[in-house]
């Protein structure tokens, strides 16, 4: 028996300066989705439920080893309850010049690939 794998449209409202601005899909859709779930700390709303969002704050002023340790298990936990986003690839964590930490990382989702990073600031 064949199966067939249908995706729920990704179309939303495209947020531009904090105001909606048109549509989007598939892969922008995607990258906005990562950058508003990487903006929004877990269990803090109540409009959002317990698996929408990152709990990063935890981090903030902890010792460069332990967010180099957390920061790749932390990023996946907030972005892979988004069944189109297929995996967290290619983590990196560096210090930044304003002693805050960059995590880069590749998301891959259903549409495509792209580039995302979250800062932890000091």
């Amino acid at each position: 028996m064949d199966e067939e794998i249908q995706i729920e449209s990704s179309k939303t409202y495209r947020i531009l300066n904090g105001r909606v601005n048109g549509w989007i899909d598939e892969l922008d859709a995607m990258k906005q989705a990562v950058e508003k779930t990487l903006q929004t700390e877990r269990f803090r709303f109540e409009i959002y439920s317990d698996n929408y969002g990152i709990e990063i704050e935890n981090l903030i002023g902890e010792q460069y080893d332990l967010v180099v340790a957390e920061a790749e298990r932390i990023i996946k936990e907030a972005l892979l309850n988004d069944e189109r986003i297929v995996s967290i690839d290619e983590v990196i964590v560096s210090k930044t010049a304003s002693e805050s930490v960059l995590i880069s990382f590749i998301v891959s989702t259903v549409f495509g690939s792209f580039s995302a990073e979250q800062e932890v600031s000091a």
